[in-house]
């Protein structure tokens, strides 16, 4: 077991708790907090598949499987650091952070290259927010868009799973349904500009 009672606790979610993994600075551990005990088992079902398909995890994490906590059990996935070593920080602190360019051009070249990640790697996700991705800084000016929560289907019919087709369109809609919790989330952001022309479909 895994005692997390002093870990440091990185995020809260609508389910989850995230905390730093307390023997690997390289990990985290998610443990529920609510009812929702099945996110964990449909969550795990789709890392699997995308193991089973050999996807690129250049920019989402990775999956560990669980672990027992003193907290129950916790899900294992790998931890963005920035070059600096800091734990990386979502788009959204960079979006209210009131950032401006030239940063709206190096988050825009991530955004787009993150796009094309999903498109390419058939990466459904059950909603895409900017809460869900973190900017994983190489340097000062470069960095990458990494999944760290949201993967899996919540379609009816999860076609998407299982056909290129099918895929592309459930993505193109995740991600026109992205741009609009942008616009209508960070509409005060000056960052957001700059990244709407590199962002739209």
């Amino acid at each position: 077991m895994i005692d997390i009672t002093d870990a440091r606790l990185i995020g809260k979610g609508s389910s989850r708790l995230c905390y730093e993994h307390p023997r690997d600075g390289g990990k985290c551990i998610k443990v529920v907090y609510t009812k929702n005990c099945s996110i964990v088992s449909e969550e795990l079902k789709h890392y699997r598949l995308c193991e089973k398909r050999q996807v690129s995890w250049d920019m989402m994490a990775k999956s560990f499987g669980t672990v027992l906590t003193s907290a129950g059990e916790g899900a294992v996935f790998s931890l963005p650091r920035d070059f600096d070593g800091e734990i990386s920080k979502t788009m959204a602190h960079y979006l209210h952070s009131g950032l401006a360019a030239p940063e709206a051009e190096v988050l825009g070249r991530a955004v787009k290259a993150f796009r094309e990640y999903l498109f390419k790697e058939r990466i459904i996700v059950r909603e895409l927010k900017a809460d869900n991705l973190v900017y994983q800084r190489y340097g000062r000016d470069a960095g990458k868009l990494v999944l760290v929560d949201g993967l899996g289907n919540n379609e009816f019919l999860p076609i998407a799973n299982y056909s290129d087709i099918f895929a592309k369109r459930t993505l193109s809609r995740k991600w026109r349904k992205f741009v609009c919790h942008l616009q209508r989330d960070f509409s005060h952001s000056p960052l957001l500009q700059g990244l709407l022309s590199r962002v739209r479909s």
